[in-house]
């Protein structure tokens, strides 16, 4: 795998942190060194037949694949020839499982080795099934399709599994109250809270709700609790991005019923796939502000054939009036995005977002979960109160992002990107900075990398 593939497929893991990869029959060393040097992680080698058992690898290949990894500079410590079962943040399988033996066989490993926010990285032969399969575990994003003379490659994330929507609607009949409503749409579901005469529309995963966050709400709910706006929760129960005709039907009856209308000011909150809905909807209610942060604006394949994320939406109808979220979102007054220029899809979403009410906010290489870290970073509810209010503003905003330099993944990102750039200087001072506000192995291992490539050799 060459230092482009490398970055390329860590890019696409969208992780803040991996603590323990595991490589199926050593098939990955350059992955697995740059994935140490980044995030200090464990390095597991585990053997599989064709069959999916386990089965030790030839010593003189583990040799050799111990000895690569130690040349790349991965610490002898890190790596475990000999792992016991346990659950793993990234596991990759090169010209193997897909590729070179039939995908299904490694069903079991899977069964035991992935948890809910684990990536799988393999090579998948054209014709291998190999999609139908990794769609009982998660999306997929294709870096490389597959021809009839080569195996592409994909990257898979594991997406939770559904939520009961009975034990959703309970809470949600609980938390609307007597003056608020539950609405069930099947595999989607409105819950409104009314409160102020300011109301965010905010759009989420019920499974994250659910299996991620410890208190259970919906995205931005302690947000709106505490300044006290009416809320209108849209959950999904799974990876729809909200392409459910009951969905757009809910929308009509609420405009028509004159439900907008009764707020002096409306907004539509999301973050990626809540993004995307946050401004597709937003025509359901003209003149509303709208805050998406990592926002895709349709997974059409006839208008962004460019999109290899989300493999699991790309059959869903994103046609009608909330289907492209780049022309339903005109109606409004204002439209916030926010997204890392860095993460090239994230921009090519961005870049179709062109009307005159559109304002672009950049926040460089802070990645697609850029709303995880802004909320890490202590700065998200600002910069929304801000965009709500009507007064962000470039200035505003940057000042707001000076703290990343405090941030390990922003500091990590800066150093890895000026050392493929060709500055290694600035990837040591940026190791230093970061060191200099608390130990960190992975900051000590990629410093030393940097130094090891610097030094003359004898």
């Amino acid at each position: 795998m060459t230092g482009s593939e490398t970055e390329t497929v860590i890019a696409a893991l969208h992780l803040d942190e991996v603590g323990h990869f595991a490589d199926i029959n050593a098939s990955a060393p350059d992955l697995a060194a740059a994935l140490n040097r980044r995030y200090g992680c464990t390095i597991s080698v585990v053997g599989l037949d064709r069959q999916g058992a386990r089965a030790a690898l030839p010593a003189p290949d583990l040799a050799a694949y111990r000895a690569r990894l130690q040349a790349l500079g991965v610490p002898p410590d890190d790596i475990d020839s000999a792992p016991p079962p346990r659950r793993y943040d990234v596991i990759a399988t090169l010209d193997g499982f897909g590729a070179r033996h039939r995908i299904a066989a490694l069903g079991p490993f899977l069964d035991q080795a992935l948890h809910a926010d684990s990536r799988l990285v393999l090579d998948v032969k054209k014709g291998s099934g190999s999609y139908p399969f990794l769609a009982r575990y998660g999306n997929c994003t294709t870096l490389s399709p597959a021809t009839r003379d080569a195996p592409g490659r994909v990257v898979m994330a594991v997406e939770p599994a559904a939520t009961p929507a009975a034990e959703w609607a309970d809470i949600a009949r609980g938390l609307a109250g007597p003056g608020g409503f539950f609405t069930d749409c099947g595999q989607h579901s409105f819950l409104f809270i009314p409160r102020g005469d300011t109301l965010v529309v905010t759009f989420d995963n019920l499974d994250i709700a659910l299996t991620k966050r410890e208190t259970r709400r919906p995205w931005g709910f302690g947000f709106i609790e505490k300044n006290g706006w009416s809320m209108l929760g849209v959950m999904a129960g799974g990876w729809t991005w909200f392409r459910d005709g009951a969905v757009s039907a809910e929308f009509d009856r609420l405009a028509a019923s004159g439900f907008f209308a009764r707020f002096s000011r409306v907004i539509f909150y999301g973050a990626s796939m809540g993004g995307y809905g946050a401004a597709a909807f937003s025509a359901a209610a003209p003149g509303a502000t709208v805050f998406a942060i990592s926002p895709q604006s349709t997974l059409d394949r006839a208008v962004t054939p460019w999109e290899t994320r989300y493999r699991k939406a790309w059959e869903r109808d994103f046609s009608g009036p909330y289907g492209d979220a780049a022309l339903a979102s005109r109606t409004a007054a204002a439209v916030h995005i926010l997204y890392d220029p860095y993460v090239a899809l994230d921009a090519a979403h961005a870049e179709r977002f062109t009307g005159p009410n559109v304002h672009k906010w950049r926040c460089p290489l802070m990645g697609h979960r850029l709303g995880s870290s802004l909320q890490q970073m202590g700065i998200l509810q600002d910069i929304a109160t801000a965009a709500i209010e009507g007064r962000l503003e470039g200035a505003m905003l940057y000042r707001l992002l000076r703290r990343r330099r405090t941030f390990p993944r922003y500091l990590r990102e800066l150093a890895n990107l000026a050392l493929e750039r060709g500055h290694p200087g600035l990837a040591l001072r940026v190791c230093d900075i970061a060191l200099a506000q608390g130990d960190d192995t992975a900051f000590h291992r990629l410093r030393a990398h940097i130094e090891g490539r610097l030094s003359p050799k004898g």
